[in-house]
């Protein structure tokens, strides 16, 4: 890549991105941008210096990874450019009133964020991330993620170079199938969707790793989108396996009658909850009684709520979570409290 021209400057990630994944972009100048994605992204100092940021992480993750965890990121990066690149077409519809290099930018700082999560060291585990990305055209609609497209995304973590069986059988259970390119019924007007599967980290041992798939769906010209979460708790000492609440608990302790007040507990702390609620109090003792909503995270036990679960679009609360203080004399091990996490965002 070039970058001691100050014309070339605005040589942005997606040119880098085919720089580094086989294509011949290496000599690209400002002075000779020919494409209307091009002139719109050397046009603009924002995304010139967003280019320069997706480059330095990206090759960091790169260097992080196994050869076949570098592999899978050229794949996911690859596939994000001729994402990139078609639904932020100078020209495309833009119902948002957005431009080119608006949307650009927005696709920058999702990139970003996904790169963050890529070639990531927690605890004894080096952690990559796959990423497949569809978007068709569906016309007549301005509705949804990008003007005039119905999109689809697919995120699942794996563990890099996993070195036995039970690494191994963990990212099998992760592993989701490239869902391949949306088909024209898909992106029919009738029933134009856009589809978001992604997933949260929460903490990790030695010997276990807990995370959470978390769903999104947008049917266009509907109020608002729904969204889910599935916890996935696994144990991978002696062998990859389903982490219970016995292996989280101690034995006899009185964790089922504990949670659902704690959790309540830390939801009625905030003065703007609604503590009348009925469904909301079922809700949170639903999902506090129930192990496969649990998410381990470093400050201690969360769950969360799927779209309209309280009761109403609008009444969910945000994740709540109990303290590992609070849950530590319960425990059957203090590894749980005293596991890692990804780095909090700068």
């Amino acid at each position: 890549m070039l970058r001691t021209d100050p014309t070339r400057r605005a040589a942005t990630a997606l040119l880098a991105t085919l720089a580094a994944v086989g294509a011949h972009a290496a000599s690209f100048d400002c002075k000779a941008a020919r494409t209307s994605t091009e002139k719109a992204i050397c046009g603009s100092p924002k995304l010139s210096a967003l280019d320069e940021k997706l480059a330095q992480d990206y090759e960091r993750a790169l260097h992080a990874l196994s050869p076949a965890g570098a592999a899978q990121l050229k794949a996911s990066q690859r596939g994000w450019l001729r994402f990139a690149t078609q639904v932020c077409a100078p020209g495309e519809p833009a119902g948002k009133g957005e431009t080119a290099a608006e949307c650009l930018s927005t696709e920058f700082d999702h990139r970003l964020d996904q790169l963050a999560q890529a070639g990531l060291r927690i605890g004894p585990y080096v952690f990559n991330r796959v990423d497949y990305f569809a978007a068709a055209r569906t016309h007549e609609d301005d509705a949804g993620a990008h003007s005039g497209f119905v999109t689809q995304h697919v995120a699942f973590a794996q563990i890099d170079a996993p070195a036995n069986p039970a690494t191994a059988a963990w990212n099998a259970a992760q592993r989701k199938a490239d869902p391949g390119p949306i088909s024209a019924g898909d992106a029919a007007d009738d029933v134009a969707e856009d589809d978001d599967t992604d997933y949260t980290l929460g903490c990790v041992g030695d010997r276990f790793v807990s995370l959470q798939v978390d769903g999104y769906e947008y049917d266009h010209g509907t109020p608002h989108g729904n969204y889910d979460h599935e916890v996935h708790n696994a144990l991978l000492a002696p062998t990859m396996r389903k982490m219970t609440a016995g292996d989280l608990f101690a034995a006899g302790a009185p964790w089922k009658s504990r949670l659902p007040v704690l959790f309540w507990d830390v939801y009625t702390r905030d003065p703007q909850a609604d503590k009348e609620l009925a469904s909301l109090r079922e809700a949170i003792k639903a999902s506090a009684a129930n192990p496969d909503r649990w998410l381990l995270t470093p400050t201690g036990l969360q769950i969360s709520f799927d779209a309209g679960e309280a009761g109403c679009y609008a009444c969910n609360p945000g994740p709540l979570t109990v303290p590992w203080a609070t849950l530590k004399p319960m425990l059957a091990s203090p590894e749980f409290a005293a596991c890692k996490a990804p780095p909090a965002k700068p």
